[in-house]
Formats: structure tokens, C-alpha cells, sequence
């Protein structure tokens, strides 16, 4: 993995959580998530609906942050990715608040998309003064 300005740690955690959410797509299309696992009320067809408006925002945070992490990337788009992370993250759990539903199983990953997109877009933006 090559040096970015950002740091080779997390330059690492930033490709895995823009892996993480192509894997979290795979796993929600091909309904490989069992029951059981998925969040209080996943069979509501509302809920699902809830779910799947994620999607184009996690896949442009993927895209984006692969893009703007590649040696020559853009930080423009590295701060869109970042962004867009800590959103998805800070929407779920906005959500989970409101319906009062906590399950650490679905908070705890959600939480730290919403602290690494706030960390990162931190970093980002002292590097880029």
C-alpha cells in the first residue's frame, strides 16, 4: 500500500469501510443477511425501503473514496466520500434513536462510519490548508 498524505493506517481503514459497504450491498442484494442478525423490523416492507435508500450513498462513498485515495487522488473527492460516510452513519443510528431501537450489533459499526467520516474529514482539511 503506498503513502498518502492521510496516513498508511488510515488510508487502510478508509478502504476497508469503502469495501465494507460493496461487501454490506452484496451480502443485503443476495439476501444472505439472515434474519435473525438483520435490525428490528427488517421484514417491514417500509424498513427495507429505508434500507435500500443507503445504497446510492454508500456506493458513491465507495467510489468516491477509491478514487480519492489513490496516490494521485482528488481530496475533493476523498472529502465527498468522507462525508457521505459519516452521513450513512449518523442517519442510521438518527433512525434507530427515533424508532428506539438499539442493538450495539448494528450501532457500533454505524457508529464508526459516522466517527471515521468525522475524523478523516478533520484530517483531511488540515491537509488540504
Amino acid at each position: 500500500m503506498t503513502n498518502h498524505l492521510i496516513g498508511k493506517k488510515f488510508k487502510f481503514t478508509l478502504l476497508a469501510v469503502d469495501y465494507g459497504f460493496i461487501i454490506y450491498w452484496t451480502l443485503i442484494a443476495l439476501n444472505m443477511i439472515p434474519q435473525e442478525l438483520a435490525f428490528q423490523d427488517y421484514a417491514n416492507p417500509i424498513v427495507k425501503a429505508w434500507n435500500w435508500s443507503f445504497f446510492p450513498l454508500d456506493i458513491a462513498a465507495s467510489v468516491t473514496g477509491f478514487v480519492g485515495l489513490r496516490k494521485s487522488g482528488s481530496y475533493s473527492l476523498l472529502l465527498i466520500s468522507l462525508t457521505l460516510t459519516m452521513i450513512a452513519g449518523g442517519m442510521a443510528i438518527a433512525f434507530w434513536t427515533i424508532q428506539g431501537f438499539f442493538d450495539p450489533t448494528w450501532w457500533i459499526p454505524n457508529l464508526l462510519l459516522f466517527v471515521i467520516g468525522l475524523v478523516g474529514l478533520v484530517k483531511v482539511s488540515r491537509i488540504s490548508n
